[in-house]
C-alpha cells in the first residue's frame, strides 16, 4: 500500500479510500520537503499538530473535536500577557454585555476598545441570586448589599458587591436576545420581559446575538492571539470568572455519525458559558475589521477539496490548488 493511502469497506458494501497528506512525497513528515511544508502549514493551526482543527482536516479524524477544550493550551496562556494587569483605560471607548441568570449565574462585563483597534475585558459581575433591581444598580455604578442569598451556589454568603466603575462611561449595553421574552408575571398588570426590568430600573440594552461559538474561537486563535506576544484581544485579572470559563469550553462528545457533521463537530458543552456567552456577543458586535476578515477555508484541506466537489456538482467553476498557495 502506497503510504497516506487507505481502503475500507463501510457499511451497504461501500468502498472508502482515504487520501492522507502523507501520501504526497513533498509533504511527507520524516522526509527534508515534508518537515518543511509541515512547519510553514502548522503556522496556520493554533496548537499545531495537537490542535483538534488540525487532527480534523489534515489528520482526517472526524472525532477529533469531541471532549477537546476549545482553548487546548490556556493553562499556559492565561501567565503570558493574554491575561493583564487593571489599568485605566483612558483613550479607549467602553461597552458592556450581560447575560441573564437566576438559579445560573448573571454575568455583566465591561469591554474597551482602543484607538488601534485592541480589546480588553476590564471589569465583570458574576453572580446567581440576585434580583434584577440590585444587578441594574450595580450596572449605574451603585455599591449593592443583599439581605441575603438563600439556595446560592455561587460564594453564597457574599452579600456586598461594588458598583462598576466605567459606568459613566459606557457607549451602550449588549444583552443576551432571551431577555426579551415577555415571561415573567407581574401583579395586576400583563407580563414583562427582564430586559423591560432592567428599563424600569434605568438600564438600558441592545438585543446582542446568541450562537457562534466556532466563529468566535476561529477570531481568537487566528487573529486576536496568532502572536501570543502582543495579543489584541486582553483580559484584566478584575475578571477570574471569564479567565476560568475560558479554559472550561470543551467541544462535545459526538457518536462517528454526528462527526462528520462539521457543524455538529464544533458545538460546544453547554455548561460554564455565562461569561464567554457574554464575551461572544460583543465580539460578534464587533468582529476583526476588514484587514483581517473572518478566516475561509485554508487551500487543501479536507473542508476546502469537499468545497470545490460541490462547486463541481452545481456546475460552478472550480479553484485550483498548487503548493505556492499553501501557508
Amino acid at each position: 500500500m502506497i503510504p497516506g493511502f487507505s481502503a475500507r469497506v463501510v457499511p451497504g458494501d461501500v468502498p472508502v479510500l482515504r487520501v492522507h497528506f502523507g501520501a504526497d512525497p513533498d509533504k511527507r513528515p520524516g522526509t527534508e520537503a515534508g518537515d518543511l511544508w509541515l512547519a510553514r502549514v502548522l503556522a496556520g493551526y493554533p496548537g499545531g499538530r495537537n490542535s483538534p482543527r488540525w487532527k480534523r482536516e489534515m489528520e482526517i479524524d472526524y472525532g477529533a473535536f469531541g471532549g477537546a477544550k476549545a482553548f487546548p493550551e490556556w493553562e499556559t496562556w492565561k501567565q503570558g500577557p493574554i491575561v493583564c494587569e487593571p489599568f485605566n483605560p483612558t483613550g479607549y471607548a467602553l461597552y458592556g454585555s450581560y447575560d441573564h441568570g437566576w438559579n445560573n449565574p448573571a454575568a455583566f462585563h465591561v469591554h474597551g476598545i482602543s484607538g488601534d483597534g485592541t480589546i480588553v475585558t476590564l471589569w465583570e459581575f458574576y453572580a446567581d441570586r440576585v434580583p434584577v433591581s440590585y444587578i441594574a444598580k450595580l450596572i449605574r455604578g451603585h455599591d449593592i448589599v443583599l439581605p441575603r442569598r438563600p439556595e446560592a451556589k455561587i460564594e453564597p454568603t457574599r452579600l456586598r458587591w461594588p458598583g462598576n466603575p466605567f459606568a459613566e462611561s459606557m457607549r451602550l449595553k449588549i444583552a443576551d436576545p432571551s431577555m426579551w421574552a415577555e415571561d415573567q408575571p407581574m401583579k395586576d398588570e400583563p407580563n414583562k420581559s427582564i430586559a423591560d426590568l432592567f428599563a424600569r430600573e434605568h438600564v438600558h440594552f441592545l438585543e446582542g446575538e446568541r450562537g457562534g461559538d466556532a466563529t468566535v474561537i476561529e477570531w481568537l486563535l487566528s487573529y486576536d492571539w496568532a502572536d501570543l506576544a502582543h495579543p489584541r484581544y486582553r483580559i484584566s485579572r478584575d475578571c477570574p470568572r471569564l479567565i476560568w470559563e475560558l479554559g472550561q469550553q470543551r467541544y462535545r462528545e459526538l457518536t462517528e455519525r454526528q462527526a462528520q457533521s462539521k457543524d455538529a463537530s464544533e458545538m460546544l458543552v453547554d455548561k460554564h458559558n455565562h461569561a464567554w456567552d457574554g464575551l461572544k456577543m460583543f465580539l460578534k458586535k464587533f468582529p476583526p475589521g476588514p484587514a483581517a476578515p473572518k478566516p475561509v477555508q485554508k487551500p487543501g484541506t479536507f473542508h476546502w477539496f469537499r468545497e470545490q466537489a460541490q462547486r463541481a456538482k452545481r456546475g460552478d467553476e472550480v479553484q485550483t490548488y498548487s503548493r505556492a498557495m499553501v501557508g
